[in-house]
């Protein structure tokens, strides 16, 4: 499925219009992996909006550039040890650090919609108005299902009919149909 719907701009303030707003916001594991990459820049850093990380990983790669022309070799690898094991770390730290993020967009973008006043008499699915029509209509639609006493074929019996009373009904329907189609 292609993401045109994302880019369409339906300019309301209803559900779908945060849902877009909230995905353009919120931060892909993807992209904070492919910067991890250059992690020495620190990048992934900003851009899971870690800034203070950002410069730690960046003055460190300075330091091991300046090291490196001064010649002090050992203690340069020894910091670019330092922060690739930061940089390892960084692996969970960013499946956390974008559930994170991404939890307090939706929160926020949630919590931003103004609540919008309930309908006078409002108490969930139905209002109490109208209900006493509504179930004198629902009772007279029962398809098929007829209280006991109240068909008139059953001759105000209070029980069903057994196998063999059905039986009997039905050859008498058939012989009624039949004398009616022979006249």
């Amino acid at each position: 499925m292609s993401n045109a719907w994302k880019k369409l701009d339906l300019a309301g303030e209803g559900l779908q219009s945060a849902n877009m707003k909230l995905v353009e916001q919120m931060k892909q594991r993807k992209l904070a992996y492919q910067l991890l990459a250059i992690f020495p820049l620190g990048l992934h850093r900003d851009y899971l909006d870690e800034v203070r990380g950002a410069w730690v990983y960046r003055l460190a790669t300075i330091a091991i550039i300046a090291l490196l022309i001064l010649g002090k070799t050992y203690i340069a690898l020894a910091l670019l040890a330092a922060i690739s094991a930061f940089a390892i770390y960084d692996i969970r730290w960013i499946e956390d650090r974008v559930a994170a993020i991404n939890k307090a967009l939706r929160i926020a973008a949630y919590k931003s919609k103004p609540a919008t006043q309930m309908p006078k008499n409002y108490r969930g699915r139905y209002t109490d108005e109208g209900l006493d029509e509504y179930l004198q209509v629902k009772e007279q639609e029962r398809g098929g299902h007829v209280l006991p006493g109240k068909d008139p074929a059953l001759n105000s019996r209070s029980r069903a009919p057994s196998f063999a009373e059905q039986e009997a009904m039905l050859n008498a329907m058939a012989k009624a149909k039949t004398d009616k189609s022979s006249q």
